[in-house]
């Protein structure tokens, strides 16, 4: 290959983005592919084989992987989705170690106890935690803790999305979604051979988007979700709001967020790092070593005309000394998640084409059509298979106004549960 090579491991989700913006700078993309890791299939249709230059298939041997690929000579190495964090990093040590994280800290960015522990010891607050595969370890930090009667959040440890994120009000049931998840795959196909129990916190969340370049981090967005109960699940998306990069408003959550980076040993590339700002002062939910996800990036180019893409190609184009600490908002944006409360077939899609009326409307992201089978949005993934609808204006509240207009439209969505199989 004439052209420089970079390559992605498992490039699905938002880093199937990269690929066209990496041929269309010059550069040659070539997919790695772990056939040995969980199936991700609720990633895996951004994928697409004809956007790389080469395929090398992982099946387990890495000095082989290691081999075939260096006989590509690539310049750097990035991973699409958090499975494929070891083997990436594994490449990047033996072929591009300019782009290398701490191996040290390997499990605090894939496992989020380990996570949290790294944060802690780091000197900033973490939400209260244990990691189990026995609950009567879980109800002994419970009694311990005194978080009896609390309100409690129950997860896999390793995974993504909001995908097997339960909660148990007052601590009611926690035991048996303890149980239910225990020794089971999710639909990523990562297995739980343990559970993590946390305190739920209280406040409003955020994400901090950054690409990061020997251990300096440049932010690229930062967005406010807009969570809405499910069911018994975790609150799930109803909205995401692209905000400023004002320090005087949110000085203390990106200093909290920029050192848990440090804290995790990320040192280069991306990050997308979920916090909740509580009463009490910022806390980490997770940091995703990974590129934002379900299309963020493209989102943030409407809002400020760059992204994490873009500052990927700077990044290998030599230019990461020289990534900005922050960006400049041009528009306001918001993307709204359309919402399913059942699973079945979705009968009257046309009715999302009256949002197309709205001052703020901007453009679709895989809505679903008339005939699609939907599912009951109970995590991102699930929310994919609506889609969603991008506001942009000059001013913010209309974009609210706009937001519950499209829930209003949606009370008239039919889904025949009927209909499914």
């Amino acid at each position: 290959m004439n052209r420089p090579v970079v390559a992605v491991v498992q490039p699905f989700s938002s880093s199937a983005l990269l690929a066209p913006a990496l041929r269309e700078a010059g550069f040659s993309p070539v997919a790695v592919l772990d056939y040995d890791g969980p199936e991700l299939a609720p990633m895996r249709s951004a994928y697409d084989p004809s956007a790389y230059d080469a395929v090398i298939n992982h099946h387990g041997d890495v000095d082989e992987t290691i081999a075939r690929l260096g006989a590509l000579d690539p310049i750097a190495i990035f991973h699409g989705a958090e499975a494929a964090l070891e083997l990436a990093q594994r490449c990047t040590d033996a072929l591009a170690p300019e782009f290398s994280n701490d191996p040290a800290l390997m499990d605090a960015r894939r496992h989020k106890y380990a996570m949290h522990r790294a944060v802690a010891a780091a000197g900033l607050p973490v939400p209260r935690q244990v990691c189990a595969s026995d609950p009567a370890e879980v109800a002994a930090w419970i009694d311990r803790e005194g978080l009896a009667g609390a309100d409690l959040v129950i997860k896999p440890p390793a995974s993504a999305g909001t995908v097997g994120v339960s909660r148990a009000p007052g601590g009611e049931g926690w035991r048996e979604l303890f149980d239910a998840m225990i020794g089971t795959r999710d639909k990523l196909g990562v297995l739980a051979d343990e559970v993590l129990v946390q305190e739920q916190l209280t406040g409003t969340e955020y994400a901090i988007d950054t690409i990061s370049h020997q251990g300096r981090h440049s932010i690229t967005d930062m967005i406010k979700y807009r969570r809405v109960p499910f069911g018994e699940g975790i609150a799930v998306y109803d909205s995401v709001e692209w905000l400023p990069c004002d320090r005087d408003a949110y000085g203390e959550l990106i200093d909290y967020g920029l050192a848990a980076l440090d804290a995790v040993g990320l040192r280069n590339w991306a990050a997308h790092t979920e916090i909740m700002m509580t009463p009490d002062g910022p806390r980490l939910l997770e940091v995703n070593a990974r590129l934002s996800g379900a299309g963020n990036p493209a989102v943030t180019h409407i809002a400020s005309g760059e992204s994490q893409v873009t500052r990927t190609i700077d990044l290998v184009r030599g230019r990461g000394p020289e990534l900005p600490p922050g960006y400049t908002l041009h528009r306001n944006v918001m993307a709204v998640f359309l919402m399913s409360h059942s699973t079945g077939i979705l009968r009257n899609a046309e009715i999302y084409d009256q949002a197309r009326e709205l001052p703020s409307y901007h453009s679709p992201v895989a809505v679903a059509r008339t005939g699609d089978r939907v599912h009951a949005s109970t995590d991102i993934f699930a929310s994919m298979t609506m889609g969603y609808i991008i506001l942009a204006h000059e001013d913010p509240g209309q974009l609210q106004a706009d937001r519950e207009a499209i829930r209003k439209i949606e009370k008239d969505l039919v889904v025949d549960v009927e209909g499914t199989e």
